[in-house]
């Protein structure tokens, strides 16, 4: 019944493991995806939250660890003094909201000015560049 909707709406469903994303990035009406995906879920919260992204509605069970705890414990097995996290969507908020002072977080895009991104850039290109200039140091 859902299927058949979300099919004629033109969303995709990935299936992350520990989550689902309703991507409506190649629908041809945003808006009837978005009610249509509305439709499906209504009702699921508590036992699941949804967040969403660019072009993308994605709904885990509550209380599952986000991106945020992922690097926190991925930081502390490999036992590294800081971390660089660079990232460009709404659910990257979990991570720039956790960051220590040892973190370097980056948000690409100004879209979100509450974003807790420590630092900005304007595009994936600008990022590029950053990159080399850190490969350039770090050669020393």
């Amino acid at each position: 019944m859902h299927a058949e909707a979300l099919r004629r709406a033109g969303i995709v469903i990935e299936d992350k493991q520990y989550s689902l994303a309703f991507h409506y990035r190649l629908a041809p009406d945003a808006g009837t995806a978005l009610v249509c995906i509305e439709e499906l879920l209504q009702g699921v919260e508590p036992a699941l939250k949804r967040f969403g992204g660019k072009c993308v509605v994605n709904v885990m069970a509550t209380g599952l660890p986000d991106k945020g705890d992922a690097l926190a414990s991925l930081v502390r097995r490999a036992g590294a003094g800081a971390a660089v996290f660079i990232g460009d969507d709404e659910n990257d908020e979990a991570v720039f909201m956790r960051a220590t002072p040892h973190w370097l977080t980056v948000k690409i895009g100004r879209d979100d000015p509450l974003s807790r991104a420590m630092f900005f850039l304007d595009s994936d290109q600008e990022l590029v560049l950053v990159l080399q200039k850190m490969l350039v140091l770090a050669d020393g």
